[in-house]
């Protein structure tokens, strides 16, 4: 039977211990220096994981800065791996934090209302403000969920569901805090001059202050009730965490390998929300049924522990991949759209909060439906289709990185124009580079590819090309096949092996080449007179990209031999039988065969 995913193999090791001892250094400091709302032991890991990686310091522990190679040193394994399943349990444990009790009626309608309004208006302006700064949307989702939830714990659960990377993770927690940070200094000032009182001005700041410790640092500000209602205004907004990701998911089923079919919302939910969920339910009744008990107080103290060094070790993982060049080149305009998504909550809520306090509810509600109005049309102006796939086709043709959802909606722009050529098809593999979490379909597909392997189709044209993928088994060996179609492949992750055959005709057949195939080297073969095998070293598993060519109409070859292909030195004959290659995707079916049914 294979490992579960999310317990850690060898291979995971250098990377976890490093994220885990520099997330450890950032909870130490943080209690030795002076208690302050701008500091946090996320911003801190995050930190230290940026200041290893861009000074001199990488050369000691032999870290590599990011570049196109998805594993350049020991660490990579176990950096992702944080960022899929440390930050899944740090998710799940966080639904334990989740408080209830502090809601009153008065107060949670109060709460209820401004921020039905004002999170999807903060929403709307940060996308139609990335979208006319040219930012990739991933990026843009983190900064408005950040700015919408809770900062960078919502910034670092929304990213796996997005499609974002790590550099854009490390972006965006910075963003948000920067504007925590402003609104430690401004937020008593005007509520001051608005004459608003500690109980209004608290729920203002739990409701528009991104960072949890910076809104109830700022409710404190207030005075009196100030900072318990802006924590309380501020759980309710952390409580929207589990729909927010549900929606997020839902927006991000296109591009996806079950692109077509049907699925219903619980299809479409991430399961660690579920956790999130489950554990959140679990604090109100521990909370009603255990209030006051010393085992209840040790379980939510372990629980805060817990989600403390898991979420500071996910951001020393998203520092360690945070290169300052990449930093530079989206830092303003990412800055732009966080600003743009703070002052557009900040401002609704104090708007509709300032009249609710005087009584004025039919004039808050008018000033909500006008804000939310108005950035659903600037919305839905900036992100028409037509002018998301101009830009994104824009940064193809300059070269730039896409995730797997972007090369699939390039496929499709470039076939539907008649213009996708060989040329176009190399430079969509040389560019194609996935995001977190777009490879789990494979790791996790049902369908099997041959002896330890598994695979996915992420996309299908109507030329008869098919974006692939494949993920094998530390140590599987192909069968020696030629495949009924024209192949572009490149290894991502782990080490394979190819070794091309030749015939000699009356049943010979030689071992022509062994080589190691290299990270991103594109790799091309003939369809049905290139025989080749494919062999996974080593101990950790490996992924490849494939775009599949039209199917020539018959099926592929393979050959059926009792000599072992890999004892064989190049050059050597053997003795083989061709035998029609009918394992899914070879006979001759198509792409069409890596859709798991559902």
């Amino acid at each position: 039977m294979r490992r579960p995913q999310w317990i850690p193999g060898r291979a995971d090791l250098p990377g976890l211990a490093l994220a885990g001892a520099l997330g450890a250094a950032a909870l130490a400091l943080v209690r030795i220096l002076p208690s302050s709302p701008l500091l946090s032991d996320v911003l801190i890991a995050l930190l230290l994981g940026a200041l290893v990686l861009n000074t001199p310091l990488r050369h000691l522990v032999r870290l590599e800065l990011p570049g196109d190679e998805r594993e350049p040193d020991v660490y990579a394994p176990g950096v992702r791996f944080c960022g899929k399943w440390v930050l899944r349990a740090a998710i799940i444990a966080m639904g334990l934090k989740v408080q209830t009790s502090f809601f009153g009626g008065v107060e949670l309608a109060l709460i209820a209302g401004v921020g039905v309004i004002s999170m999807p208006s903060a929403f709307f302006v940060a996308h139609a403000l990335g979208a006319l700064l040219g930012l990739r949307r991933p990026l843009v989702d983190l900064l408005a969920g950040g700015t919408m939830i809770c900062g960078a714990s919502a910034v670092n659960a929304i990213a796996p569901v997005a499609g974002a990377r790590r550099g854009e993770q490390g972006i965006a927690i910075g963003v948000v805090f920067l504007f925590s940070v402003v609104a430690l200094v401004c937020f008593r000032p005007i509520a001051a001059w608005l004459g608003l009182e500690p109980t209004f001005s608290g729920i203002w700041s739990g409701l528009a202050v991104n960072d949890l410790s910076s809104a109830v640092a700022v409710g404190a500000q207030m005075g009196g009730s100030g900072g318990v209602m802006a924590a309380a205004a501020k759980s309710a907004r952390v409580l929207m965490l589990g729909p927010v990701l549900v929606v997020f998911a839902m927006l991000r089923r296109d591009g996806g390998p079950a692109k077509g079919v049907q699925k219903s919302i619980v299809d479409a939910l991430p399961r660690f929300v579920l956790g999130y969920i489950a554990f959140a339910v679990v604090r109100a009744v521990g909370d009603r049924a255990f209030a006051g008990g010393a085992a209840w107080g040790w379980v939510l103290a372990a629980d805060r522990f817990f989600v403390d060094l898991t979420m500071a070790t996910v951001a020393a993982s998203i520092g360690l991949h945070l290169a300052v060049r990449a930093l530079l080149a989206s830092g303003a305009r990412a800055v732009a759209v966080g600003g743009g998504a703070s002052a557009t909550i900040a401002s609704l809520t104090l708007g509709m909060i300032a009249f609710a306090s005087r009584g004025a509810h039919a004039a808050a509600a008018l000033v909500g439906g006008i804000g939310l109005a108005g950035s659903a049309l600037a919305y839905r102006l900036a992100t028409a289709r037509a002018k998301t796939n101009r830009g994104l086709r824009v940064r193809f043709e300059r070269g730039a990185p896409l995730a797997l959802a972007e090369a699939t909606a390039v496929l499709d722009g470039l076939e539907a124009d008649g213009t996708l050529d060989e040329q176009a098809l190399r430079n969509i593999m040389h560019q194609l580079h996935p995001a977190i979490g777009e490879l789990i379909p494979v790791r996790e597909s049902p369908l099997h590819h041959g002896e330890g392997c598994r695979w996915v189709t992420f996309w299908e044209g109507k030329t008869g090309w098919a974006l692939v993928s494949v993920c094998r088994e530390a140590g599987s060996v192909t069968p020696i096949h030629a495949h009924p179609h024209r192949l572009l492949g490149k290894v991502i992750e782990g080490t394979l092996e190819e070794l091309t055959f030749e015939e000699r005709g009356a049943g010979a057949f030689a071992l022509r080449t062994r080589k190691v195939l290299g990270h991103n080297q594109l790799i091309e073969t003939d369809g049905l007179s290139a025989l080749h095998l494919v062999h996974a070293v080593g101990e950790r598993a490996a992924i490849d990209l494939q775009l599949r060519g039209p199917e020539v109409g018959t099926p592929g070859r393979r050959l059926r031999t009792t000599v072992d292909p890999l004892s064989l030195p190049v050059g050597a004959t053997f003795q083989a039988e061709l035998e029609v290659d009918d394992r899914p995707g070879h006979a001759g079916e198509g792409a069409a065969a890596g859709r798991p049914s559902l």
